[in-house]
């Protein structure tokens, strides 16, 4: 056994039986809470957007070092957590979502269909 996993054992071995059973009840039920995988994100608080969830397992992945506002930080967990998904799953929903829209307005016709002379 490494040095990290003793450690947490020996803390968690100092504590009483009820904060124990506190910290197991907590562990276990996160490890066995039932998760929502739905097919599409329905965004609710964040507008329109809906958008297809692959994998999780899916990859390699690479990772993008994002500043958000505390407050925006804020609103991202609180949906992210109301609505069970992590906040990778929905900023990759996002990144997406944003690539295909851009993707699609750069093939559509000009709006009055004329070819230029």
């Amino acid at each position: 056994m490494s040095e990290l996993p003793k450690l947490l054992l020996k803390a968690f071995r100092s504590l009483s039986d009820a904060e124990q059973e506190t910290v197991m009840g907590e562990l276990l039920g996160a490890r066995t809470a039932p998760r929502p995988r739905p097919d599409l994100l329905h965004a609710g608080t964040l507008g329109e957007l809906k958008v297809e969830i692959g994998p999780e397992t899916g990859g390699p992945w690479q990772s993008v070092p994002v500043r958000l506002s505390t407050d925006q930080h804020e609103r991202l967990k609180q949906w992210c957590q109301a609505n069970g998904f992590t906040m990778a799953v929905v900023l990759r929903g996002l990144v997406a979502r944003f690539l295909d829209d851009q993707a699609a307005r750069r093939t559509r016709p000009s709006a009055a269909g004329t070819q230029p002379a």
